[in-house]
């Protein structure tokens, strides 16, 4: 099968490439961003978009992220994204995802997203070698102990303390991010509640938390940490009306696109909410996939290299919430303005 390809302009990316199948309907497009840091790293999404537009909106925003992400990790790895419309059959997606690796030649290193599993990015590294490594724990523990790490540093720049002990947090989505949080903050002496689904009970009690429909439901009087590691949008205006009732200190979490829209922010900063830069705080799961492509393909978690590295998300937010105290701004355009320090 032939690949038709078509380099599409976009200012300020480095190369935004369509491919096409017509007979299997494969449809992909791979945004690079920026290398200046290195070689462009990030998820391929394999996903039923409505449109053309919708796929290149999604591609464009997401592979830009990532060029944030890498850089505030610290990261030799610059940004980009790959998204392929999912009425293409897996089979064909192997084959003709794994030429469009090879075509862009290793300026761009995927590895999975929605609608990817490992066996998956299996099939493409038999095929192509610009896939990340299959081996070792899934990237979740690693973004979840970032996760964990960086409520340590909001301690240390809030209060001087490293200890979660005592703290109250409410965590929304109990996956493989949500669950192993939830363990990290508990082995610390935190109290928590955690929001999901009514099939996710069970599980969530057997473990010892409690499980609420809603987090409106809390027993919580103060929350220290609200933790949305589910969907993205989940601090929108129900979330700001739940605040009037229930004082929320801190908003740090595992989920993406976290904001509902950029007006919300304001509002939580209005209201003395700090709100921790969802791509600087989940961070794990890429720094763990990127160890893994250039130093050892089985990392974990917890081994010397991968631990300073996600120590090393605690220090940037600390640096974030410092730069936002001396100018009176909002995270976001702190997180920002350090991320392009590091690839400008």
């Amino acid at each position: 099968m032939t690949l038709k390809l078509s380099d599409l302009k976009y200012p300020d990316y480095e190369r935004v490439l369509l491919a096409e199948e017509d007979k299997t309907g494969f449809h992909s497009i791979t945004a690079i961003h920026n290398t200046k840091r290195g070689p462009a790293l990030g998820g391929c999404r394999y996903f039923s978009y409505n449109s053309h537009d919708d796929q290149l909106n999604d591609v464009l925003k997401l592979s830009k992220a990532m060029t944030y992400k890498n850089s505030l990790a610290n990261l030799s790895f610059g940004g980009g994204k790959a998204t392929v419309n999912a009425r293409v059959s897996k089979d064909h997606f192997h084959e003709l995802f794994s030429q469009v690796l090879n075509v862009l030649d290793g300026t761009y290193l995927t590895a999975g997203d929605i609608g990817i599993i490992d066996h998956d990015l299996i099939e493409l590294k038999k095929l192509s070698p610009h896939v990340c490594s299959t081996k070792g724990t899934d990237s979740g523990q690693s973004t979840a102990y970032g996760v964990f790490k960086a409520m340590i540093g909001f301690q240390e720049f809030k209060q001087n303390s490293s200890s979660l002990e005592g703290k109250k947090i409410l965590i929304k989505g109990y996956g493989k991010v949500g669950a192993r949080l939830a363990s990290f903050c508990k082995n610390s002496g935190a109290t928590i509640e955690v929001v999901d689904f009514e099939s996710q009970q069970p599980l969530i009690e057997q473990n010892g938390f409690k499980f609420l429909n809603h987090y409106s439901d809390t027993t919580f009087d103060h929350i220290d940490f609200f933790s949305p590691c589910a969907t993205g949008g989940d601090i929108n205006q129900d979330f700001l009306n739940f605040t009037n009732s229930v004082r929320v200190d801190c908003i740090l979490g595992a989920a993406n696109n976290q904001l509902a829209d950029s007006e919300i922010e304001k509002r939580l900063f209005e209201l003395d909410i700090t709100y921790c830069p969802d791509y600087c705080v989940n961070a794990g799961g890429v720094i763990i996939l990127a160890l893994r492509s250039s130093i050892k393909e089985d990392m974990e978690f917890n081994d010397k290299d991968a631990n300073e590295k996600l120590i090393g998300i605690k220090e940037q937010l600390k640096k974030i919430l410092q730069l936002s105290k001396e100018k009176k701004q909002i995270t976001s355009i702190s997180s920002n303005e350090l991320a392009e320090r590091g690839f400008q």
